[in-house]
């Protein structure tokens, strides 16, 4: 009986097992998503959409157009409006309340209402107009600083924009070097299986060394390891990539791996059109000039100032259209300064030190560009010779090396020279493949100390 139940039980099991498999074979399984392929453009446009510092310095262009509307605003004369209630009784505030509101009589001359009035509410509605006449240029001269702000933050905010670029091609190119790394070391292994499989078939036919056996075993060894730190590196270059571009997702590079073969401009062309069109040149100049108009704000403080003042004012004590008051004042201040302890000067020795600071920098960073122009003019033209120099070499040695597999295959050559000429071969590959991205990003940041 028990036999017959565990026996039923095991068919009820298998007739379960056999719908739940049937059940899954029929439901259609979603292969994991895969890394975007993007192409160069494409990830240069990303990037100039997401990137994080590139929003940073765009924003800053915002910043600085506020604050020239505020340097502006000091040209046009300044409007407000004030409401005040007040209640007191006060024999000071008593006696001008009543004056303003037009509601003094002969009484409130009495001494006792004027030592002990009683408490007066008042309404004080007022419109006040204010504009400076004469600053010494302190106004101008601060609009001008201000403008040149905007037009500093935005040479910063280009600069930004083809240091990104600069950034995302390094990047997209690190990364299709290390898939291309990864697609070198691959080969090597699969042509060190083949020779791993030869010397074996050989080797059981007695007729080479159980050294050379372990050799070449060691050596396949090797190259899977080596392939294998290569993937990673691939993936740590994507998300870099992916850094780059501003995206938290999983990015491949799309695109050719090949040397580029537009000519280099002349070193002359390229340090010309870096000095006329470098973003970073063109905001130091600008804050050159900024530091100039500080000193000019700061000899302003030795100037008179002239201002006009305009107010009308109403006064009541109820809102009663019979019981209200009026004025206006209409005048002008002239300011002349004669003694502060020496803070006009202290202001003056600053703006003229920041003046020669930012001109220094300013010098620095022409001679700076040069010799940065020059390094990238350099290094793209000799990875461009390198690129031609290791495509023959890699040429020679896939050709050494099919030599050799072909004379150890007739027993005229050692398992040694087979796996000189296959790691010949492997770093004849990675050593082209290097020379061909070091002159692609040689040239983007040629373009980039050029200002393009």
């Amino acid at each position: 009986m028990r036999r017959r139940r565990l026996s039923a039980a095991a068919g009820a099991l298998a007739v379960l097992g056999l719908w739940a498999a049937d059940a899954l074979a029929q439901e259609p399984v979603t292969p994991a998503p895969g890394p975007q392929a993007v192409t160069l453009g494409e990830a240069i446009a990303r990037a100039r959409e997401g990137n994080a510092l590139l929003k940073a310095a765009r924003a800053d262009v915002q910043a600085k157009e506020g604050q020239m509307r505020l340097a502006r605003s000091y040209f046009i004369p300044n409007l407000n409006f004030t409401e005040n209630y007040s209640r007191t009784n006060n024999p000071v505030y008593v006696f001008m309340g009543k004056l303003t509101q037009a509601n003094f009589t002969y009484q409130d001359f009495a001494i006792q209402s004027l030592n002990n009035p009683e408490p007066l509410t008042n309404w004080q509605s007022k419109v006040e107009l204010t504009f400076p006449l004469f600053t010494g240029g302190k106004l101008k001269a601060a609009y001008e600083a201000s403008k040149l702000g905007v037009e500093a933050a935005s040479s910063t905010a280009t600069f930004a924009e083809t240091s990104l670029v600069k950034g995302v091609t390094e990047a997209f190119y690190g990364s299709l070097l290390a898939r291309q790394a990864v697609g070198v070391l691959q080969e090597a292994v699969k042509t060190a299986q083949a020779h791993l499989q030869q010397v074996e078939a050989m080797h059981n036919e007695g007729l080479v060394l159980d050294s050379d056996l372990l050799r070449i075993r060691v050596f396949a060894a090797d190259m899977a390891q080596q392939a294998s730190a290569r993937a990673a590196d691939a993936d740590v270059a994507r998300a870099y990539l992916a850094y780059a571009m501003g995206t938290d997702g999983d990015v491949q590079p799309a695109g050719d791996f090949t040397a580029p073969s537009d000519p280099l401009p002349t070193l002359e062309e390229a340090q010309q059109s870096a000095l006329e069109k470098r973003g970073d040149l063109k905001a130091m100049s600008m804050q050159a000039q900024q530091a100039l108009r500080g000193v000019t704000m700061a000899k302003a403080d030795y100037l008179p100032q002239v201002g006009v003042l305009a107010s009308y004012e109403q006064d009541t004590m109820a809102w009663s259209p019979s019981a209200w008051g009026d004025n206006w004042l209409l005048g002008v201040q002239l300011r002349i300064p004669i003694f502060d302890g020496g803070a006009r000067a202290g202001r003056m020795e600053t703006a003229r030190a920041q003046e020669t600071q930012v001109q220094q920098a300013l010098l620095d960073l022409q001679q700076k560009i040069k010799v940065e122009v020059k390094s990238a003019w350099l290094k793209a033209g000799a990875a461009a010779e390198r690129v031609a120099v290791t495509t023959d070499s890699e040429a020679q040695a896939r050709e050494a090396q099919r030599i050799v597999a072909l004379r150890y295959q007739e027993g005229m050559a050692t398992v040694a020279e087979l796996l000189d000429a296959d790691t010949a071969l492997t770093a004849a590959s990675l050593t082209r493949s290097q020379a061909i991205h070091d002159e692609i990003v040689e040239r983007a940041r040629l373009a980039w100390a050029m200002g393009k």
